[in-house]
């Protein structure tokens, strides 16, 4: 009965407990996945991070429904299996309560019929019962009849004794038949009442079932909703990548440029150094040959002598390579720009809700806005602008340090404090940590390219 339906809930709860507990850990699951992308794709325009958080959401909203729903028609199942068991319950009750009331009328009728007979006995034999009846019964009779007149008389009391003891087991039997059908009626008064609040159960949790139905098809047109706004967010984002692209290819090809430009002015340099170096070497050979035949002219003459000797050149001192540094090591001599944990390291990444995949360009520091940013190593500014997927960007020309021509960039800034052209100490203060560009949050997007081609950072660090 009341035990079968709770039971039937019982594993029902059970089995929405056990769903419950794998909705959690999917959305746990799901809010770190959200969390590492906004750290991942931090360079990915905020209204994808947005619509990726909010695809998230309604797919946990969908979920929480899906078991609400799972779990009410669970429930629902098992009611109407326990109405069906009571309907059957309070049928077989009602069939023996006809049973009963039967039985109780049809002894009702017998000892109707038993009572008339005894009365019409009792009547009649109290009607002839006299004093005078055993002397008439003597003196009516002969000698060979008084015996059968005796007979008589007793077969007639005992007669009527036995109908009034058949009464009296009547009686008895309807007592017993009639306290039957009470407590027949009774049973079926409780199984009624007990099927009508199974019933009302059932009624409750198959509103709630519909409301669970209702909260489902809502979530789902949530989510389609989600779905459409991420998937144009995807399409803009993917845009807004292209550019991105484009800006990168743009950046080494401006760099290969100076380098080229560099390299040009460094072996016009060279070439200068060496007309330089021939012009004095003639000098000097014109000059010792003058000296020479001065000796010869003044041959006996001392002064002249010690004259010719101190105008003997000196080699000369061997010049510096333009932006040769001595700085080496495993960092090369770099430092790090700002003092902040790295929140996302370079390489491709892939939301993983709205299954993108991008570059990460370089290497992310989590640091607040407003932080100071300091130069990595020696250099000359070579760019300052604005792009819309970078935001502020400065570049910083080091030039070739350890055999390899450098160039570090600064992303996001709220502002710089130096401009193009400046030369720049390493450890010097250049700009202030911000989120402008495609960014989620305040950091700083460091990125290294080695003789003109983007590289990991932490490769050359």
């Amino acid at each position: 009965m009341t035990g079968a339906l709770v039971v039937a809930l019982s594993a029902g709860l059970l089995v929405s407990s056990a769903q419950a507990d794998d909705l959690t850990d999917r959305r746990a699951e799901l809010k770190q996945q959200i969390s590492r992308t906004k750290a991942d794709l931090s360079e990915s325009s905020a209204a994808l991070s947005s619509a990726g958080v909010r695809l998230d959401e309604a797919e946990s909203r969908l979920a929480s429904a899906q078991a609400a729903l799972a779990s009410a028609q669970s429930a629902l199942d098992a009611a109407r299996v326990e109405d069906a068991r009571l309907a059957k319950k309070l049928k077989q009750a009602q069939t023996d309560l006809a049973k009963a009331k039967a039985a109780v009328l049809e002894c009702q009728e017998r000892l109707d019929a038993k009572k008339k007979m005894v009365g019409v006995m009792v009547r009649s034999a109290y009607q002839q019962q006299t004093n005078l009846m055993p002397i008439a019964v003597i003196t009516d009779a002969s000698t060979a009849d008084l015996a059968t007149r005796m007979q008589w008389s007793t077969t007639m009391f005992d007669t009527t004794q036995a109908k009034i003891d058949d009464l009296l087991a009547l009686e008895a039997q309807l007592k017993a038949k009639r306290a039957e059908m009470a407590k027949a009626e009774k049973k079926v008064a409780d199984d009624r009442a007990e099927a009508a609040d199974s019933l009302a159960r059932t009624r409750t949790l198959e509103a709630q079932a519909r409301s669970a139905q209702a909260a489902v098809a809502g979530e789902v047109s949530a989510r389609q909703a989600a779905q459409q706004v991420a998937a144009k967010d995807v399409a803009n984002d993917k845009a807004q990548y292209a550019k991105l692209t484009a800006e990168r290819s743009s950046v080494e090809n401006r760099i290969a440029a100076r380098i080229a430009k560099e390299k040009a002015a460094a072996r016009a340099a060279e070439k200068a150094a060496a007309a330089r170096r021939a012009a004095e070497q003639a000098k000097e050979a014109r000059q010792a040959a003058s000296a020479a035949k001065a000796a010869k002219s003044a041959k006996r003459s001392s002064s002249a002598s010690r004259s010719t000797r101190s105008a003997t050149p000196r080699p000369a001192a061997p010049r510096p390579s333009v932006g040769s540094s001595s700085s080496s090591g495993a960092h090369h001599g770099f430092i790090y720009p700002v003092s902040a944990p790295i929140t996302s390291p370079y390489g491709m990444r892939l939301h993983p809700v709205l299954h993108v995949w991008k570059l990460h360009d370089g290497t992310d520091f989590g640091a607040g806005c407003g932080t100071a940013m300091h130069a990595a190593y020696d250099g000359v500014v070579s760019e300052k602008y604005y792009n819309a997927g970078y935001g502020n960007r400065l570049m910083i020309d080091h030039g070739r340090v350890d055999g390899k021509y450098v160039t570090t960039g600064y992303n996001h800034a709220i502002r710089y404090t130096v401009g193009v052209g400046d030369r720049v100490r390493k450890g010097q203060v250049i700009g202030y940590v911000g989120t402008t560009g495609y960014s989620t949050g305040c950091h700083l997007h460091l990125m290294v390219w080695l003789n003109g081609s983007m590289v990991n950072p932490m490769s050359w660090y």
